[in-house]
C-alpha cells in the first residue's frame, strides 16, 4: 500500500471513530422524539397533531440555539490541535456561560409567547391548544438543554465523544418510561398524552445535562484541561469569551432558526392537511431525524477535523480530512436509502397508528429516501465550512435551502394542489441545493487556500 493510501485510510479510521459515538448520541436523541411520537400515537392520531405542531416553534428555538453554541466545537477543536489543552479548559467555561443565557432567554420566550408563536407558524387552531402546552413545558427545560449542548459539544471537540453517547444512551429508558407513564396514564397517573410526553422529556433533559457535566469534570486529562474550575469568579471571567462564541455563532444560529422554519412550516402545512397527513409526516420527519444523525456524526467529526488541521497550522490539510469524511458519509446514507425504498412500508407500520397512516407514510418515505444522500453531504461541508472560519457562507447557503427552497416550495406545491407529496419534494430539494452549495463553496475557498 502506498504512503497517500495509507494516509487515507488512517485519517478514515480516526473520521469513523469521531464519527459512531455522535452518531450513537444523535440517535439517542432521536429515538427519544420517535419513543414520543410512538407513546402519544397510542394516545390518539389528535394528539399526535398536536404534539408535532408544538415542534413547530419548539425545534426552531432549539436548532438556533445550537447554530449559536456552533462556536464550542470549533474553539475547542482548534485549541485541543494545537496543543494548548489549558485554553480548552477556558472554551469550556465560555461555553457553560453562554448556554445558559441562551437557555434562560429562549426558555422564557417560548413559556410566554407559546400561543402567539404557534399561531404565527400557521399551526391549525384545532391543535393549537395541546401544541402550547407541549411548548410550555419544553421551555422549563431549555435551560438545562442549552447546558447539556455546551458540555456535548465541548466534549466532541476535544474528541471525547464516547462520554456524550454514554449519557446520552443512559437517559434514553428514563424518557421512555416517563413517557410511557405519563403519557399513557400508567400507575395512577393521569393519561396526559402529548402533555405527559412533553414532560418525560424535560424530566429527561435535566437528568442528561446533570450527567454531561459529570462526564466532563472526569474526563482522563481534567487537570490539564482545568475543567473543574467552575467557581463564580472563574465564571464571570468567562463572560467576554462567551460573547465572543455567541458572537461567532450569531450566523449559523439565525440560520439554523431559519432552516427549520422552513421544515417547521411544512410540519404546520402538514396540519392543515388533515390528521392523517399530519401524522404519516411525523413518521417521515422521526424518520429523518434517525437519517440525519448519521449525517450528523460525519458532520461533526469532520468539523473536528478541520479544525484541528486549523490549531494545527496546517489548514491545508482540512480539504483532504473532509472530502474523506464526505466519501463515508454518502456511503452510509446510501445504505439507509436502499433501506428506506426496500422496507419503508414496514417501518411505517411499526408506528401505531390506522391503516391509512401507514399507507400514505410509506408512499412518502419512498419519494423522500433518495435525498438523503445529498443530506449526508451538505451537513459535512457545512461544519467543515465553520471549523475554517466560513461560517457565513455556510449560514448563507442554510437559508437560502432549507428555508427559502423547502418553506418556499412546499408551500408553492401544497397551493398547486400535490397535498402530502408537496411536504417531501420540498424537504428533498432543500438537502439537494443545501449539498450544491455547501460543497461548491467549500471546495472553492480551500482550492483558494492550498
Amino acid at each position: 500500500m502506498d504512503h497517500a493510501a495509507q494516509d487515507w485510510k488512517n485519517e478514515a479510521r480516526r473520521i469513523l471513530r469521531l464519527a459512531w459515538p455522535v452518531v450513537m448520541a444523535s440517535l439517542n436523541w432521536t429515538l427519544l422524539q420517535l419513543t414520543d411520537v410512538v407513546v402519544v400515537g397510542a394516545t390518539g392520531t389528535h394528539e399526535v397533531a398536536g404534539f408535532g405542531g408544538s415542534r413547530a416553534v419548539t425545534f426552531i428555538t432549539l436548532m438556533a440555539a445550537i447554530g449559536w453554541m456552533s462556536g464550542v466545537l470549533v474553539f475547542a477543536a482548534q485549541a485541543d490541535g494545537a496543543g494548548e489543552k489549558h485554553k480548552t479548559g477556558d472554551v469550556y467555561r465560555q461555553s457553560l456561560v453562554l448556554g445558559a443565557m441562551i437557555g434562560l432567554a429562549g426558555g422564557v420566550m417560548l413559556y410566554a409567547l407559546a400561543e402567539p408563536l404557534l399561531a404565527m407558524m400557521g399551526v391549525a387552531d384545532a391543535v393549537i391548544g395541546i401544541s402550547a402546552e407541549v411548548a410550555r413545558v419544553m421551555a422549563l427545560a431549555f435551560p438545562a438543554q442549552l447546558i447539556l449542548i455546551a458540555a456535548s459539544n465541548f466534549l466532541e471537540g476535544i474528541s471525547h465523544p464516547r462520554r456524550v453517547m454514554v449519557v446520552n444512551l443512559m437517559t434514553l429508558p428514563v424518557n421512555a418510561v416517563l413517557a410511557w407513564v405519563m403519557a399513557t396514564g400508567q400507575f395512577g397517573f393521569p393519561a396526559w398524552g402529548a402533555y405527559g410526553a412533553g414532560l418525560a422529556t424535560a424530566i429527561s433533559l435535566w437528568i442528561g445535562a446533570a450527567a454531561m457535566l459529570w462526564a466532563v469534570r472526569h474526563v482522563p486529562d481534567h487537570a490539564a484541561r482545568n475543567v473543574r474550575g467552575l467557581s463564580a469568579a472563574t465564571l464571570l471571567a468567562a463572560v467576554p469569551g462567551a460573547l465572543k462564541m455567541g458572537q461567532f455563532g450569531l450566523v449559523p444560529a439565525l440560520a439554523s432558526g431559519l432552516e427549520l422554519a422552513g421544515f417547521s412550516w411544512l410540519i404546520a402545512l402538514s396540519t392543515k392537511l388533515g390528521d392523517v397527513t399530519s401524522h404519516a409526516f411525523q413518521i417521515v420527519f422521526a424518520t429523518h431525524n434517525v437519517t440525519f444523525g448519521f449525517a450528523l456524526g460525519f458532520g461533526s467529526a469532520a468539523g473536528v477535523r478541520a479544525g484541528n488541521a486549523v490549531g494545527e497550522g496546517v489548514p491545508q490539510a482540512a480539504r483532504r480530512r473532509t472530502l474523506i469524511a464526505a466519501s463515508l458519509a454518502f456511503g452510509v446514507m446510501a445504505v439507509q436509502m436502499v433501506f428506506l425504498l426496500t422496507f419503508g412500508g414496514v417501518l411505517a407500520q411499526a408506528f401505531p397508528a390506522g391503516a391509512d397512516v401507514h399507507l400514505l407514510a410509506a408512499a412518502m418515505l419512498g419519494v423522500w429516501a433518495p435525498f438523503i444522500l445529498f443530506d449526508g453531504l451538505q451537513v459535512v461541508f457545512m461544519f467543515a465550512l465553520r471549523s475554517i472560519g466560513d461560517q457565513v457562507a455556510a449560514g448563507v447557503n442554510g437559508i437560502l435551502a432549507f428555508f427559502l427552497v423547502t418553506g418556499g416550495l412546499g408551500w408553492f406545491l401544497v397551493q398547486q394542489g400535490f397535498g402530502p407529496y408537496a411536504l417531501v419534494w420540498g424537504s428533498g430539494a432543500g438537502m439537494l441545493v443545501a449539498a450544491l452549495l455547501n460543497g461548491g463553496r467549500f471546495l472553492w475557498v480551500t482550492s483558494r487556500r492550498s
